[in-house]
């Protein structure tokens, strides 16, 4: 049997599994299946007394102890996972207990995982495990969330609505209080997330998105790289917080030991098998991105791979674009992919570097990224850069069809700058109305693809000029309508004035060194490597990828003239 601490996962051996609970009150259990974004599909999938049967769970009572059987190969495929909810009815709540047990059993009576819930004040109700779907294997996760108002909270938290929000989940009443549930899913876990994402998808911590390309198509239970890659950050960040609360356990423990107030030897046992555990769930995890990364195609594929030498754009808009891989000093031989979801729904901010030229190299090998995920005729670039020293003048070199189908004529400077600024913000402005359609443009705007990538260069700089606040009017409004935003603070540092804060606070950000990025889930830094173009530089020359692709995309709208 396995021991489960907060976070902590382990495959489940059986299919046909028994979840109950152990509390020192009478509790009610109930599950719900729910989507990657752990939201329900319909009202009948919440399962309790009143409503005690969905496809794959079923709710039983033995002797006045309530159980969960599942049998996961009937679990619909669209369901990613079922969870595991414990309730208290009436004024007490968990905190004034000692911590309820949630186990599973396998269909022979083994015991397969237990999850002792600790540290509970004021909720009444908590999900305890997440059984959940990984390709064609199921995993068992131990979550511990808790919900202060009780069982009515949780499932409104999981898409259920609540007539009364009062203890509308009082075990008299559950079925008139739990109405069916919203058509489509609010918010997700990763990765769609978005869903984390894209950008915005970053289910995610304040600064992250969150898409991609076509591989293989995936069977009826893979999930798509974006999702899968979002899933391993969180499996792994997940261990990590498990790993790093078992070793402090076992850390106090050694100083009892040292005090004579425990047994020595402990310890050792129990850092041996913390480590043991994590390098288990890091091993998984990477067969896991090892078996589907051969088949990504280029926009999510690091630079050197070869799925670049053969990259054609696509009919469709790509899922997602790779930023960098993720890593942990725990975690020296795992790196995760960071895929941010497109269409971005936030702007993208990204920061000074360690050497003068890093957030400049990393923005264009971001902005290849872009215009290799989408379509021909899709996306054309709008570059400012009002004081015209952050080296983009190679724009102006660029073939006059190039130029003026996708550069917008080249990098706005000077006074310049401040007109292209004003302008994106009357096509942002017009779009909000429901206009800008079928070609109709604000007067002074070039003509070109529907959706404007805006590259603002020097955005320190910018966000202390005159036209500061038109930035976060674009940064704010513009993604929504077409109009992303990429701001790269190149020369000037950003001031910590309010403006620049509240600009940040709307976009996804991105070091353009290594740097830390923390998880959405447990609050864990990572370390982001940026995936950088070999040959960007500092940013002062065109990367020979970018011209490839910006090419490419000239030389096939040439061919639908």
């Amino acid at each position: 049997m396995t021991d489960l601490s907060r976070g902590a996962n382990a495959p489940l051996p059986s299919r046909r599994v028994t979840a109950s609970v152990s509390c020192a009150v009478p509790v009610d259990v109930s599950a719900l299946l729910v989507g990657s974004d752990l939201r329900v599909r319909t009202d009948s999938d919440l399962v309790f007394f009143n409503a005690p049967e969905a496809p794959g769970v079923r709710w039983a009572d033995g002797g006045g102890r309530q159980r969960l059987d599942l049998d996961l190969d009937a679990v619909p495929a669209d369901a990613h996972a079922v969870l595991i909810a414990v309730s208290i009815t009436g004024t007490s709540s968990f905190g004034a207990m000692p911590p309820p047990q949630v186990r599973l059993t396998g269909d022979d009576g083994a015991p397969l995982a237990v999850f002792a819930v600790d540290g509970l004040g004021p909720e009444k109700a908590i999900i305890g495990l997440e059984v959940y779907r990984r390709d064609d294997r199921w995993k068992v996760r131990a979550v511990g969330q808790g919900y202060a108002g009780g069982l009515a909270e949780l499932v409104e938290a999981h898409g259920v609505e609540v007539d009364d929000p009062g203890d509308a989940a009082d075990a008299s009443a559950p079925q008139e209080a739990m109405a069916s549930a919203p058509p489509g899913p609010a918010v997700g876990s990763p990765p769609p997330p978005q869903a984390p994402p894209p950008p915005q998808g970053m289910p995610a911590p304040q600064g992250m998105p969150t898409p991609q390309g076509m591989p293989a198509p995936p069977s009826g239970n893979e999930v798509g790289y974006l999702e899968r890659c979002w899933l391993v950050w969180e499996d792994a960040s997940r261990s990590l917080a498990s790993f790093r609360a078992s070793t402090e356990h076992a850390l106090n423990l050694r100083n009892e030991e040292i005090a004579g107030r425990a047994p020595r030897g402990r310890f050792e046992q129990l850092m041996a098998a913390a480590d043991q555990r994590l390098r288990a769930d890091a091993a998984q995890l990477r067969d896991e991105l090892a078996r589907v990364e051969p088949q990504v195609t280029a926009e999510v594929a690091p630079f050197a791979a070869p799925s670049w030498l053969t990259w054609q754009p696509g009919a469709d808009l790509a899922e997602g674009m790779l930023a960098g891989r993720l890593s942990t000093a725990e975690l020296p031989d795992l790196l995760v992919p960071l895929i941010l979801r497109l269409p971005w729904r936030r702007g993208v901010w990204i920061s000074q570097g360690t050497m003068p030229g890093d957030s400049a190299a990393y923005a264009w090998s971001l902005v290849t990224r872009f215009l290799a995920a989408v379509p021909p005729g899709l996306v054309g670039l709008e570059v400012i850069d009002a004081a015209g020293l952050s080296g983009a003048g190679w724009l102006h070199g660029f073939d006059p069809m190039i130029s003026a189908r996708l550069l917008g004529g080249g990098v706005a400077t000077g006074p310049g700058a401040a007109e292209r600024l004003r302008r994106l913000l009357d096509l942002v402005d017009l779009r909000q109305v429901g206009g800008g359609q079928d070609g109709e443009l604000p007067s002074g705007l070039a003509e070109g693809p529907p959706v404007r990538l805006a590259v603002i260069l020097d955005a320190g700089a910018a966000l202390d000029g005159e036209d500061a606040h038109h930035l976060l009017r674009l940064v704010e409004d513009g993604p929504l309508v077409g109009v992303p935003v990429l701001m790269v603070e190149t020369d000037t540092p950003a001031a910590e004035t309010v403006r620049a804060i509240r600009v940040r606070q709307s976009c996804n950000n991105l070091p353009s060194s290594e740097g830390a990025i923390a998880d959405s889930w447990v609050g864990t830094d990572w370390t982001l490597t940026p995936e950088v173009l070999p040959d960007a530089a500092d940013g002062t020359r065109a990367p020979a990828l970018l011209t490839h692709v910006l090419g490419v995309h000239a030389r096939t709208l040439a061919s639908y003239d």
